[in-house]
Order: structure tokens, then sequence, then C-alpha cells
């Protein structure tokens, strides 16, 4: 499980659980001089938050019920970036807690290559939960507060597939991108979200290693390749890292959920971007009938993504193409099927794309929150209440014509039962 450093106390029990623990480890770093100098008022606030993140991140780590670990940042390129709880305070809570023996800290993090690395891992001990609420985990006494950086700039993925993040200077489009963030976020905190059967079976982690529980709903916008032309896809909400066949048990007001979302939207972009009119049917069928559909869609996200021509099938793609077709017939059929978007192949316009859509999710949630509707965001597709599909199919629809200035606009539904 990754550390949050947003999770805090929402629960006055906890609060002044968090209060006393905190109280303890500073006794004990008094009791064991391995302090010289009293702390400052500002600094004592800090040690506090810190406990205070890292109290609430164990007692969900307990709460999964699995016997996962705790990864921490302990790298100074990590602490010291300017979030409130990381420092060196948070680094002494760590330490104290497994003097002790409250924590058993495992592996120390390392290094793989200059970008990628191993967290270092913690677990909480028997101990701990004579100071926290740990038999049963309290889970839902904990909320998360706002990411303070709610807009990231990244560079381009490295060889290990990671990105960087970038220190950008405030301008009018970043606050702009923000403040959009912003109020979405601040609708979502109030909304009535839940996922059905926690109370009985607990939380689980998801794909990225959070937690999902419905108090995850603050989303993040992240753009790439070192430009706010690329990407800005949200992140950030549980349902994000949720199995697909997980997400019917999202509720939102009382009612179970219907995914909502745009077909076939990075070539009906790319066919915008062409000035070429919308084609009818599905893109994806080359062979008709449906067949290789899966293996079509993968190549031609593929093709718009990369830059110059593919030299191998792009991964789990070949299975899906009927006995006998190599990647170059492949690519040369969609380029027929797709002759006004062909030119655009091997362009690297994806990511470009990408930002479009990420443009057009935004307008849908305003716009969908405007109208007092909640709306989880799922790249191209929104997850709603059932009573809400058909103001998001309006809403969808209507921000695709606005871009495209085509009345073409592919909007489906999946009600999740």
């Amino acid at each position: 499980m990754m550390f949050d450093p947003q999770l805090r106390a929402k629960g006055a029990e906890l609060q002044a659980a968090v209060r006393r623990l905190a109280d303890t480890l500073l006794a004990y770093e008094a009791a064991s001089a391995s302090r010289k100098r009293a702390r400052k008022e500002a600094d004592a606030a800090k040690f506090y938050v810190a406990t205070e993140a890292l109290a609430c991140n164990l007692i969900l780590l307990k709460a999964t019920g699995s016997n996962s670990k705790l990864a921490v940042p302990r790298s100074h390129a990590v602490i010291w970036q300017g979030n409130a709880v990381l420092g060196q305070h948070f680094l002494t809570a760590i330490d104290l807690l497994s003097a002790m023996g409250l924590i058993a800290e495992g592996r120390r993090g390392y290094r793989i290559s200059p970008r990628s690395k191993m967290p270092s891992l913690i677990e909480p001990q028997e101990r701990l939960a004579d100071h926290l609420p740990l038999a049963p985990p309290e889970w839902r006494a904990i909320c998360q507060i706002d990411d303070p950086v709610l807009v990231l700039l990244k560079e381009g993925k490295d060889k290990d597939g990671n990105a960087a993040s970038i220190a950008y200077r405030e301008t009018a489009q970043s606050k702009k991108f923000a403040n959009q963030i912003g109020r979405i976020n601040g609708f979502l905190r109030e909304a009535d979200i839940e996922v059905a059967g926690q109370d009985d079976s607990g939380i689980s982690l998801g794909r990225d290693g959070q937690i999902i529980a419905p108090y995850r709903r603050s989303l993040r916008r992240i753009f790439n390749n070192a430009t706010w032309l690329h990407g800005g896809r949200l992140a950030g909400g549980f349902w994000m890292s949720m199995e697909r066949t997980e997400r019917p048990r999202i509720r939102i007001d009382g009612e179970r959920v219907a995914e909502v979302d745009y077909g076939q939207l990075f070539p009906r972009l790319a066919y915008v971007r062409a000035g070429a009119p919308q084609p009818e049917g599905d893109l994806y069928d080359v062979f008709g009938k449906g067949t290789g559909r899966d293996g079509c869609k993968k190549l031609m996200n593929a093709l718009l993504f990369s830059r110059g021509p593919l030299k191998n099938w792009p991964e789990d793609t070949h299975r899906h193409f009927p006995d006998g077709i190599n990647l170059r017939t492949a690519v040369e059929m969609l380029a027929v099927k797709h002759a006004p978007i062909a030119h655009l192949f091997g362009k690297g316009l994806g990511f470009q794309l990408m930002r479009i859509e990420s443009d057009m999710l935004i307008e849908v949630l305003t716009e969908l929150s405007a109208a007092g509707v909640t709306a989880l965001p799922l790249h191209d597709a929104v997850l709603v209440a059932k009573s809400h599909v058909g103001v998001a199919q309006e809403t969808m629809g209507a921000v695709f014509q606005r871009w495209s200035r085509s009345p073409c606009a592919i909007v489906s539904v999946k009600v999740h039962q």
C-alpha cells in the first residue's frame, strides 16, 4: 500500500487518539535524550500532522486484512517537495514508532536506476492497538484532504516507464486548470458516494496500491511530456483503480451506477483534426462482424501514439487478429478503412488527442455538477446514478458536438447490475 500524505482523522475520537500517540512519541524522545533541543511550536505542529497521516495510513493498512506493507518515502528527493507532512519530522515519527516497537521496519528502499527505486516498508505491530483503534480498524473515521498540488506537469517516461514531476511557474493557464479541479473536487467532496459491502468485508487495495474507499475522491490533473499540450487526464479517484468487475459495487445517491462513455473517441478526434466528416458505424470493425475488433482498437491507438512506422505488434494485440494477418497487412487495412486520417498515423498525435479528451471531460464534469449530477470520471467516460443516464448522455453529446462541429457523437451506456 502506497503512503498517502493527505489522510487525516475525521472523527473526534480518532483525533484525540492521534494526539495522545504523538505526545507519547515526544515523551519517549525526551526521555531517551535523542533530541537536544525542544521543538519550536511550528515544528511541533508539523510533527503532529506527520504522526496523524502515518496513523491513518496504518489504520487503513490494517483494515485491508491483508499481509501488505506500507510503502513510505524516505528519499530526500521526495521528502522535501513542499508537502506539509513530509520532512525530517516525518522521518523522526517513523523512527520513534519503530523504537517503541509500535511498527516494524522492513526493507529499506534502494535505487534500481536513476529514476526507478524500491520504497521503504513498514507495518503495524500488536502494541500499536494500545494507541489506535485497530481492532476493528476504524477506517470510516478517516478522510482525505485535497492534494496541495492539483495540477502536475510531468516529463516524458524514461526506459523504466517512470515520469518525474516538473516544477513549473504559475501562470493564468495553470491557475485556471487548478481552479477547475478545485471546483470539481468541492462538488465531489459533498456528494453521496459509497461502495456496497464495505461495512461487512472491509476495504481493499486498488491496482495503484491505494485504498478503495469512498473518501478517496480528490482529483488531480496530469499533463505529460513537459508540455501543457499533452495529456491532462484526471487521476486520484478510488473508482479509477477498481477492477472493472468491482465497479457495480459503487453507489451514487444510494443508486446503482451506469457507465456513460464516448464510443471510439480517439479516432473520432483524429477525424476532427483532419477536418474530415465523421464516419458512421464501428470504426474498429475492419474485418466485419466484430472479428478482430479488439486488436484493431489496440493497433489504431498505437498508430496514433507512435512516432514513425510500427516495427512490432503492440503488446497483447496480435492474438486478436485472424490467423495469417501480419502487422504490415493489418496496418494497410486500417489505412484503407480510415483513409481520411491515415496520414496522421505515426505522427505522435496521441497525447494531443488525450489533451482534447481531457478538456472535453472537464467540460462534462463542470456542466453535470452545475446541474447537480454527481459524475465520476474515467478518461472518456463517466459513472453516474442510473436515474441520471439521460442528462449525462445529452451533456456528453453536446460537448462532443461543440468540439467537433459534428452532430455525430456515439455515446453508449452500460448499466452496472
